[in-house]
């Protein structure tokens, strides 16, 4: 009890916010306060429970092990006691997240997301898969949306199945028109003019991977591009086809610009995943999330579908 009297409220919050921002000056910020009160909460905490509860390196601080275990119960208990302080839904976000996502599926699921949890405050940030793989150990968000799902991924994350995602050939309406007969044979589709993906590779670029079932040798690559927006555009205004995500083409099948067109044999799908740092992200915050993410995909499998 002694100990549990000299406890403050406000060392947990600060602990908290250390947690958000990886960085002492970082919860500085977001506290209003200095580097030096927010080291001297953090001290008060780790003489109280007498364990260490950041470790420091290159990169700012992390949770010890000692406080991963610790930090889902406080944060708990932290929004328990707002739940008893009276305050009102309209008084703004109770909670920041930053979630990582291709901006194919940023570009609705934060919106929704937002709107429909507003004690949730959302820092959306926009990287390709791969990208967002490279980065899940560097303490730059909580929360990812992951085509495919992580390989590796720190001990304190979990994934979440949330939805497929479907990836079909797509073409402007009139290049469509000029094919003949549907569904076209693989044969056919080896002939046709491809917007192929790349990547840089240091000082040259190299192809990159878009699922397609036919590889890049058994097709024909008119032209390289570097991302799936780019890719789709282009092939909106000129003869060309795409391989690629549905989701990524929602804007251009609701204004007709490109269609699918449909191929004997083929159905690729990828399984979604949700991707949350389980030190960091409260169950609410995660369920509210994977319902946002499910909803939009289920629009974009019935969008591609009635295209």
């Amino acid at each position: 009890m002694g100990a549990l009297l000299e406890l403050r409220l406000a060392d947990l919050m600060t602990l908290l916010a250390v947690q958000r921002s990886g960085t002492i000056s970082g919860a500085a910020r977001e506290l209003r306060v200095t580097p030096s009160q927010v080291s001297k909460a953090v001290s008060r905490l780790e003489r109280l429970y007498r364990v260490r509860l950041l470790s420091r390196g290159a990169r700012g601080v992390a949770p010890t092990a000692a406080a991963r275990r610790m930090l889902p119960r406080i944060a708990n208990a932290v929004e328990e006691l707002r739940a008893t302080s009276g305050a009102r839904e309209d008084e703004g976000p109770e909670v920041d997240v930053s979630i990582a996502a291709p901006p194919y599926l940023m570009s609705d699921i934060l919106p929704l997301l937002a709107l429909n949890n507003p004690w949730i405050r959302v820092r959306g940030l926009e990287m390709a898969p791969a990208v967002l793989r490279a980065s899940v150990a560097e303490n730059a968000f909580e929360m990812a949306v992951v085509p495919g799902g992580l390989q590796s991924r720190p001990s304190a994350w979990t994934c979440e199945a949330v939805g497929e995602l479907r990836s079909g050939l797509l073409a402007r309406p009139s290049f469509i028109e000029k094919m003949g007969p549907l569904p076209l044979t693989p044969d056919r589709v080896r002939a046709l003019p491809f917007l192929g993906p790349t990547q840089s590779g240091g000082e040259r670029f190299v192809p990159a991977s878009d699922d397609c079932p036919l590889r890049p040798e058994e097709r024909t690559i008119a032209h390289e591009v570097q991302t799936v927006g780019c890719a789709l555009e282009f092939a909106a205004r000129a003869d060309f086809v795409v391989f690629g995500s549905v989701a990524a083409a929602r804007s251009h099948f609701e204004r007709d610009a490109l269609r699918e067109l449909p191929v004997v044999g083929w159905n690729v799908t990828e399984t979604v995943f949700l991707a949350c740092d389980g030190d960091r992200v409260l169950a609410r915050v995660r369920a509210a999330a994977a319902l946002a993410v499910r909803d939009i995909l289920a629009v974009d499998d019935s969008q591609a579908a009635a295209s």
